[in-house]
């Protein structure tokens, strides 16, 4: 009983719920870790299990350690006899003990992403593959897509409209054979061969079954196919699996994650008990009330609702800015006030994707306020922007030797490490530059390349390779003579292949290079709208410095955290600023045209407001420079989605819109007094008696039903002469503006 004492009613039902399948539905800071270790702990304490036929199985080594050193600590005993572990330590335990059974010496060696790397190039070697064809990283990665859905090379066959899914496929059979060949499995061949272990191999499958009476699975709703295939097989037996997740914060499924394997579960286990983990340590119930707002509209989910016995709490700031730069002032201004209120507070600012980070940190640094990227790497020590910065450099001086040597081959052009070691021994080339009139330096690289394709010294077909750079770095420097910075920027990115390049890789990762450089052409346009005489030389000098500072500063001491809402998980802040909150930006406009990516949208921004402890502030831009340019934006979905009471607008000293109008108008009536709530109330729908077909209750935050488009929820609404305009946001087909008199609304 003195292991029940210091938990809730819910966490006590999950810890005495020992035999049969369960569930727990761990809702945000709710304690899930704690109830986990409580519950090992009650069962050796109890002598209900031995501490040895009991398993857990979670994602991270630290998580690991962490749940094993609760359990000591609850105990006051070693428990080295527990298996505790994750997936992938798991799965190399019992190869190394069992790996015979399916024709796999016990000595195997597994190969980290360096090693994997260096297999892939020498596989692309073998098939005559360089890396114009495909790059490695890029092969690697769609290969462990492909195993972490249990497809083999052929699936990439299928896809034969696409010459490089045919490369990547080829490649995928050559790299698993070399793996064989070096007896080596990959982090994905450990999933897949404890998998095929227990599927081939019945008396092995059964005696793990046998051996382990107790399973017990964290972060549940981040397990993909292989990992939910051998939780399966082990559960065999006994079926006293207990799972615990929360599907509303899945957000891995670029990485394979699949959220039916927690939503399914009931169905895998019809006997599973259900516990709902509601009652949360963390935030406010504001900010509770808030995150439940925005997830209720989620369908694929369990139903839960977080609460708290810390009632009230600030509301939610909202503050919809002018243009991104406005924003990240405003973001400055918050984590400045904030640290000047309690210096030992953390401030959490976080974005959708990486690109956003330039304008805050910008504004951070014109601040003199101290910051640190969480999970990530600055905005101008990134590899895409300092790939940028190289090329400007060889277009203002091509004898830069550092920044050719850096992009001569990015994208791949042909120029390997044979042929700059043939460039290497050339003798002193005196060829001078087409470039410059001066002399060259007498080791200029670039001086030896354009003698060596002058001269036809070198193979032909390191000679064209080199000519065609030759002649890019040579038509680059003649349109940068007569283009503004932001516009050379522009085309030396696109002219280079670089950006086509990343497009086709068709990746995640890609996507977000795409939009650092992007990002990157905005400031050129913010250089060259703050100088009176903008030069490419002195854009390019602005952003050395920048990228040498950036070394010096962001110390472990820093009070204002920056990280994208994937970083965030599983952290906590007291207080959190949410940046970007438009549509396109987040929710993605990758998730524009499917319910399924939407969700995951709605999920992350879910994660994003329960990290907050005290405070949750959210900004969005009216305008935002997309490679350069100014394109205007709507406020996110998920502003909306969160109940008109519970958010406080911060008026903007550069914009107001019709929209902010709107929202404002009625949201000054529900701050205000009662009296003057329902006055304004009243005048808003003074003519609802005059025509019936107007239902009740029609306000912004409302949701409604549509004869033709469905549910939907309501943005705005304002007065015409004998009428109402409503503004609505329908799952269907978008926003959509209505008269509410022949709209046949219904309250939903």
């Amino acid at each position: 009983m003195d292991l029940l004492a210091s938990l809730n009613p819910e966490q006590q039902e999950a810890v005495l719920h020992t035999d049969g399948p369960l569930v727990i539905l761990a809702g945000a800071g709710s304690g899930k870790t704690r109830v986990i270790a409580h519950r090992i702990a009650y069962l050796i304490s109890t002598a209900a299990c031995a501490p040895d036929r009991i398993l857990a199985v979670t994602f991270t080594n630290k998580a690991a350690e962490e749940m094993r050193t609760r359990v000591e600590t609850l105990l006051g005993a070693d428990c080295r006899q527990l298996w505790i572990s994750t997936f992938h330590a798991l799965c190399a335990r019992l190869l190394r003990r069992e790996a015979p059974h399916i024709g796999l010496s016990r000595d195997f060696v597994i190969y980290d992403s360096t090693d994997q790397l260096t297999v892939v190039k020498q596989a692309m070697r073998g098939l005559g593959l360089d890396d114009s064809a495909v790059q490695p990283r890029v092969a690697l990665s769609r290969i462990s897509h492909a195993k972490n859905r249990m497809e083999g090379p052929e699936a990439f066959a299928a896809n034969s409209w696409s010459p490089r899914d045919q490369q990547i496929g080829a490649l995928y059979e050559r790299y698993l054979r070399a793996l064989r060949d070096a007896n080596a499995l990959d982090f994905d061949d450990l999933l897949l061969k404890a998998v095929e272990l227990f599927e081939r191999a019945e008396p092995v499958r059964q005696r793990y079954a046998e051996k382990f009476r107790y399973l017990m699975v964290d972060e549940y709703q981040d397990t993909n196919r292989p990992q939910y295939l051998l939780v399966q097989r082990l559960a065999s037996r006994y079926r006293n699996i207990c799972v615990v997740g929360d599907p509303d914060q899945s957000i891995y499924k670029w990485r394979g994650a699949d959220l039916r394997n927690i939503l399914d579960f009931e169905h895998d286990f019809p006997e599973a008990t259900i516990v709902r983990l509601e009652r949360n340590y963390r935030s406010t119930q504001i900010i509770l009330d808030a995150a439940t707002a925005v997830i209720s509209q989620n369908r694929n989910r369990k139903e839960k609702r977080l609460y708290t016995d810390r009632t009230g709490g600030a509301r939610v700031l909202y503050y919809r800015a002018g243009d991104d730069l406005d924003e990240a002032d405003f973001v400055a201004r918050i984590a400045r006030d904030a640290l000047h209120e309690d210096v030992e507070t953390t401030v959490a600012v976080l974005y959708r994707t990486n690109a956003q980070s330039r304008t805050i940190e910008d504004a951070l640094r014109r601040a003199g306020t101290d910051y640190k990227i969480i999970g990530g790497v600055r905005f101008y020590e990134r590899k895409e922007i300092k790939d940028a910065l190289a090329y400007l450099k060889l277009v203002l001086n091509p004898h830069d030797n550092v920044s050719l040597r850096r992009v001569i081959n990015v994208p791949a052009r042909g120029i390997g490490k044979a042929v700059m070691e043939s460039l290497d021994a050339l003798v002193e080339a005196t060829h001078a530059s087409p470039l410059l009139d001066e002399t060259p330096p007498a080791d200029s690289l670039w001086s030896r390349l354009v003698y060596a394709v002058d001269r036809r010294v070198l193979a032909p077909r390191a000679t064209a390779s080199l000519a065609t750079f030759r002649d890019l770095i040579v038509g680059l420097t003649d349109m940068a003579a007569r283009e503004s910075v932001s516009i050379a920027l522009g085309k030396v990115i696109d002219q280079s292949g670089y950006l086509q390049d990343l497009r086709e890789e068709r990746s995640e990762e890609a996507d977000s290079r795409i939009e650092n450089l992007m990002e990157l052409v905005s400031a050129a346009r913010e250089y060259e709208a703050r100088m009176p005489e903008p030069t490419l030389a002195g854009f390019v000098d602005q952003l050395s410095l920048l990228s040498d500072a950036d070394e010096e500063e962001g110390s472990g001491n820093a009070r204002v955290l920056m990280m994208t809402m994937h970083s965030a998980k599983g952290l906590e802040f007291p207080i959190v600023v949410m940046t970007g909150l438009e549509e396109g930006l987040f929710p993605h406009s990758r998730s524009s045209d499917e319910e399924a990516e939407l969700e995951e949208e709605r999920r992350l921004c879910y994660v994003g407001i329960t990290r907050a402890q005290r405070r949750l502030v959210m900004t969005s831009a009216a305008r935002r420079r997309v490679f350069g340019e100014y394109q205007s934006t709507e406020p996110s979905r998920f502003i909306d989605e969160i109940p008109r009471e519970l958010i406080e607008d911060i008026p903007s000293p550069t914009y107001t819109s019709p929209y902010q109008s709107s929202f404002a108008r009625f949201r000054r009536a529900s701050y205000g007094r009662r009296g003057q709530q329902v006055r304004e109330e009243q005048a808003l729908y003074a003519h609802e008696d005059e025509d019936q077909s107007v239902p009740d209750g029609l306000r912004p935050g409302v949701r409604v039903r549509h004869p033709k488009f469905g549910e939907g929820l309501v943005i705005s609404v304002e007065p015409l002469n004998d009428d109402l305009k409503v503004v609505v946001r329908f799952s269907s087909v978008g926003r959509k503006t209505l008269r509410a008199k022949f709209a046949k609304l219904e309250v939903a």
